[in-house]
């Protein structure tokens, strides 16, 4: 009978704790007026609904679920929906465009640190931050900051030019192989008169600092392109070499290369080890970072990462990602990353002058693993 009401009791206070909430927080704002949020705008996601507030925030009671469509409406301004996640990111309300013909693309991202730039590209001419106007065309807004947005607008088509829009990672211009694009969060919304015609969200976990992101034939046709390229030239120079996407009838096949897909933690870390074999420590420790970011519990690549922190002259942060690998290891390997940190760990000491620590560090290394270099290195030490 006690057991009954146990039970009872336990199944009341479920019914009587409170739930706990879920919220989806985010920031809308003028699309073609720089740092002007928008008040009173209307947002839905399922069946919770708000508006925001004078800073053009609203808070939600709902799940930020991948999938869901969030819906952004307010007079005078074209509607805006974006599949989510859609937490802590702003986004930017096109004003209905007049023309039917007209054309608006808005470029917005979540990224500390991150500057992104849209390039405009159509025969002869590229319309960016550093042109900022064209025939027929013109950059609305540019922003320099971690999220946007950054607009441009195709007021009268040019007869006969395609158009081919792209965004470039000034940040990591310089480094073909970031994945910082493809985390960025960055998304374009093309506009139409007064409808949202098309949105797209970068690809995530491709290498590379240009996305190309579509195709406006002459006949006023959007073709998606949407693929992520690698590349250390300058970007004008980049974009020429899209000039062929500008020829209707060219297939984007026969101008780009195929998206070879997300890249994984493994390969990332295979190619930190061959930048290690090559005397690039630096570049190593990149890779391994890189691939802890798309696996957090990897422990090889935490303890390659130690390897190559120390052979950068960096024995601090070595430390710190030699506990981490011995803290994460498992599975057939568990005993040699666990070793190899100790060992790591005690060359780290005995460079430092700290013997005590070393012949620890030593020790651990052969309890997890037998070595005649760890026997050496003991030996070594217990002979000073």
């Amino acid at each position: 009978m006690a057991v009954f009401r146990l039970a009872a009791l336990l199944w009341l206070g479920m019914l009587m704790s409170p739930v706990q909430a879920q919220s989806l927080s985010i920031q809308v704002l003028d699309a073609v007026a720089k740092g002007a949020v928008l008040a009173d705008a209307e947002v839905q996601l399922g069946q919770a609904s708000g508006r925001t507030d004078a800073q053009g925030r609203v808070t939600l009671d709902a799940a930020d679920s991948g999938g869901s469509e969030l819906l952004i409406r307010k007079l005078g301004y074209a509607d805006l929906r974006a599949k989510c996640p859609c937490q802590g990111l702003s986004f930017a309300m096109s004003p209905v465009l007049k023309d039917p013909q007209s054309l608006r693309v808005v470029l917005s991202w979540s990224a500390p640190g991150e500057d992104l730039d849209a390039y405009l590209s159509y025969p002869h001419r590229l319309l960016y931050y550093a042109t900022g106007t064209g025939p027929g065309a013109r950059m609305n807004v540019d922003s320099s900051d971690s999220s946007g947005p950054e607009t441009l607008t195709i007021e009268q088509p040019v007869p006969g030019d395609a158009y081919v829009y792209a965004v470039h990672d000034f940040t990591h211009g310089n480094n073909p192989e970031s994945l910082r694009l493809g985390r960025s969060q960055a998304q374009v919304f093309v506009y139409r008169g007064p409808t949202l015609m098309r949105s797209y969200r970068v690809p995530q976990n491709r290498q590379g600092n240009l996305w190309v992101v579509f195709r406006l034939t002459a006949e006023g046709q959007l073709q998606d392109i949407d693929r992520v390229l690698q590349g250390n030239q300058e970007v004008e120079a980049r974009m020429g070499e899209l000039d062929p996407l500008l020829e209707n009838a060219k297939p984007i096949d026969a101008v780009l290369a195929k998206d070879e897909g997300p890249v994984d933690a493994r390969s990332l870390n295979q190619k930190g080890e061959a930048s290690y074999r090559k005397g690039d420590f630096g570049g190593a420790t990149v890779y391994y970072r890189e691939a802890i970011e798309l696996d957090p519990g990897y422990a090889q690549a935490y303890s390659n990462l130690a390897l190559a922190s120390r052979k950068h002259s960096r024995p601090d942060e070595a430390i710190v990602a030699d506990r981490q690998a011995i803290a994460l290891a498992s599975g057939p390997s568990a005993a040699t990353v666990r070793a190899s940190a100790y060992y790591d760990m005690a060359r780290i000491y005995e460079d430092a002058g700290q013997l005590a620590t070393a012949l620890e560090h030593y020790r651990k290394a052969r309890e997890q693993k037998a070595n005649p270099v760890y026997d050496k290195a003991i030996e070594r030490l217990q002979n000073r």
